[in-house]
């Protein structure tokens, strides 16, 4: 705890220091509004407001009014934006002293689209802005999905699969058991990977506190840096609190495992209870929240047991100039299934592993400061401490890591006169590692600088170009330097139709478990390789996004990547049944990503289909790459605001495994079915997965896919 502590209060003071005295010009014009249901004409409250081409943006209160200062008397661009309504933009002029409020009315969406993001430019942007790909999930399709974690939603957004529990955003990932990761998951823009193995770790994410989930598609290393080679997912919770509120949630579910698979008399289940209070005391927002989840999981060796702490303070919220510092805790044990004991009892796990589990906990302290904004600047920071404690308790082996990361992100916003913006700043951070597994065991250093420039050429037309520079240092081998460009260029014809095209280069350093590694895992020798260099990739997209009528809106985007020194577990030379992570691919994957949202009946019925197209190519052997499926595809159909509701998901036979390419695999097809209601304030959602009892390959040979279940979820609000 002392430790813990002491991470803790470095932040805390720094946040104490800058929040007491913020540095803010606030010169210029007044000016009042009011956001209203176009429908209703009811207020509509917590809506951001934004005045394009400066950093200045408010919320609107419970009475839907709101204030700003322009810079100056105009005209500006005021864009709205309130969750479940389409973002609109308004020209206004600085008010003369007793006019009215100006009124803006904002329609309903009947689906979730994207609105107002940051992830793909590191500032606010518009639908239709970003010259890359991006998807979106709200919090209410959070709720709607009755997820007990992000990874069982995260497949339904557009250009996403996983593979055996490993997150792939168009086709750059296949299966690495947790180790290294070509997706970059961030939490408010924090880095969220593992320190040893760069691997995602979805128990330490929030699932009460999220506003939304942007998933920016395609290499982003310009921006974010490394592992950022298939993209982003940056998970962003809610930016301030009106009112108090508890939320209670308790959740319970069992597993229905096929007669002739049947291993244990015991009734499987999983169960898990969380609970979140949010509050403002004066001008600070408080959320705590704390969870305890446990499965048996529905195959031997298969229990998983966590407990989540949480807890974020945002130092005047409502301000241009927020102060916002979080802590989460989370501690999981679980037990390890490799292969199934026989193809006959493939619930099963060989005797010898069973019982092996590993414990894992993950401590995060981060920081996201704004000490200094005018209509023309805006400076931000972002200090994190990271400290990761892994140790195995296997039958073969008693391996552990510990390791603690020290990183900040400087980022700069300069905003021209409303025909270009630049971003720029830089990163850098230490990590220390421990370990009785890694030959050496290294400490690890990154540095980076990064520019961004957007460009407004003409009412429909716009660009962006930038450049990072990024050094990867690791104790006992040579540093990577690694330059990432990228250029892209928008065409806007109108609100509702907009194309996009963009080329950029992505880049992963090694993680440190693959790079140095020396172990036996299930009786396999793994070795470490020092001469282990970054992968790297060249990826180009065209696009589109149209919305002809309220009902109907549609995305698609061709895309064709290049990837350079992929990492890949293969034999080490001259070693007999040894194995290392090894530079050893050189691939090709393009293909078609597209979404389609329809509301056959309004309000009553609606539709949302993605569909993922994969050709992917290993360069040297002329296969497909291991573990991609050429067809993907995603179907929602909902009913009544998800009062019922039915998913559905399908991927077409790996062509590629790696393991053992002689077993028999085929196209998995899942139909989940949901309903919800309200009963006494209280939601009560029911939840059948695997509703058809399909038996299959979890793509990863010899690792059987979940078996249906039933699950019950109370939600209670007060």
């Amino acid at each position: 705890m002392r430790g813990q502590l002491r991470i803790c209060a470095p932040l805390l003071g720094i946040a104490a220091l800058f929040a007491s005295g913020p540095l803010i010009a606030q010169e210029g014009a007044p000016f009042r509004g009011v956001v209203v249901d176009a429908e209703s004409g009811a207020a509509v409250a917590q809506a951001e407001v934004l005045v394009m081409g400066t950093p200045l943006r408010t919320f609107t209160g419970e009475d839907g009014s709101f204030s700003l200062v322009l810079p100056g008397s105009g005209p500006h661009e005021l864009v709205v934006a309130a969750y479940g309504y389409s973002t609109v933009e308004h020209s206004v002029v600085a008010q003369a002293p007793g006019d009215e409020p100006f009124r803006i009315a904002v329609t309903r969406q009947l689906f979730e689209v994207p609105g107002l993001t940051v992830t793909a430019s590191r500032g606010a942007a518009r639908p239709g802005d970003p010259p890359t790909s991006v998807a979106v999930i709200g919090a209410e399709e959070l709720q709607r999905r009755d997820v007990t974690s992000l990874d069982e939603a995260l497949p339904f957004a557009q250009g996403v699969t996983f593979n055996a529990g490993q997150m792939d955003i168009r086709g750059s990932t296949g299966i690495a058991r947790g180790v290294g990761s070509r997706v970059l998951m961030l939490l408010d823009g924090h880095r969220m990977l593992g320190g040893v193995s760069s691997a995602i770790d979805f128990g330490v994410l929030p699932i009460l506190d999220v506003e939304r989930i942007e998933i920016v598609k395609g290499p982003h290393s310009t921006l974010w840096g490394t592992n950022a080679m298939g993209g982003v997912v940056n998970v962003i919770t809610r930016p301030l609190v009106v009112e108090a509120e508890s939320v209670v949630r308790g959740y319970y579910g069992v597993f229905d495992t096929p007669g002739d698979v049947h291993f244990t008399d015991e009734r499987l289940n999983m169960q898990g209870l969380q609970l979140q209070h949010a509050r403002r005391i004066g001008t600070t927002d408080l959320t705590l929240f704390g969870g305890r989840e446990r499965s048996d999981g529905f195959r031997q060796n298969g229990n998983v047991d966590r407990w989540h702490l949480r807890a974020k303070a945002v130092l005047g919220a409502e301000s241009l100039t927020p102060w916002a510092v979080f802590a989460t805790w989370k501690r999981e044990d679980a037990q390890e299934f490799f292969t199934w004991r026989s193809a006959d009892r493939r619930l099963e796990v060989d005797p010898s592993q069973l019982g092996d589990w590993i414990r894992n906990s993950d401590l995060v302290v981060g920081l996201t400061g704004t000490p200094l904004v005018n209509s023309r600047l805006k400076l931000q920071i972002r200090p994190q401490v990271q400290h990761v404690r892994v140790q195995n308790h296997f039958h073969d082996n008693e391996d552990y890591h510990r390791s603690t990361r020290y990183g900040t992100d400087v980022q700069f916003s300069l905003f021209g006169a409303g025909s270009n913006s630049l971003t720029f700043g830089g990163e850098a951070a230490y990590t220390g590692v421990a370990s009785n597994f890694l030959d050496p065991t290294p400490n690890v250093t990154d540095f980076a600088l990064f520019a961004q420039d957007d460009i407004r050429f003409s009412e429909t037309v716009r660009g962006s170009v930038g450049l990072r520079l990024d050094r990867h240092a690791a104790s006992f081998v040579e540093s990577d330097l690694t330059l990432n460009p990228k250029i892209g260029f928008v065409l806007q014809r109108s609100d509702r139709l907009s194309f996009r095209t963009s080329f950029s280069r992505g880049y992963r350093a090694p993680s440190v478990s693959e790079q140095f590694t020396s172990t036996v895992v299930f009786g396999f020798r793994v070795v470490p390789n020092l001469q282990l260099r970054g992968e790297s990739a060249w990826a180009g997209e065209v696009g589109l996004t149209a919305s002809p009528r309220d009902w109907l809106w549609f995305d698609a985007g061709l895309f064709w990547s290049e990837y350079d020194g992929l990492i890949e577990v293969s034999g080490a030379p001259g070693q007999f049944l040894t194995f290392q992570f090894r530079n050893v691919a050189e691939a090709r994957v393009r293909g078609l990503d597209a979404g389609l949202r329809v509301g056959l009946v309004p309000r009553k019925l609606n539709v949302e289909t993605n569909y993922l197209l994969l050709d992917s190519r290993d360069l040297n052997t002329d296969l497909r790459l291991a573990y991609r499926s050429r067809h993907n595809i995603t179907t929602t159909l909902s009913g009544w605001t998800d009062l019922v509701a039915l998913d559905l998901r399908y991927r077409s036979r790996p062509e590629q495994v790696l393991a053992f390419p002689l077993d028999e695999r085929g196209a998995i097809t899942l139909v989940d079915l949901r309903f919800g209601m309200e009963v006494r304030d209280m939601e009560v959602q029911a939840k059948v997965a695997n509703l058809l009892q399909a038996e299959y390959v979890d793509v990863q040979e010899r690792n059987p896919g979940a078996t249906r279940s039933f699950r019950i979820t109370l939600t209670s609000r007060f």
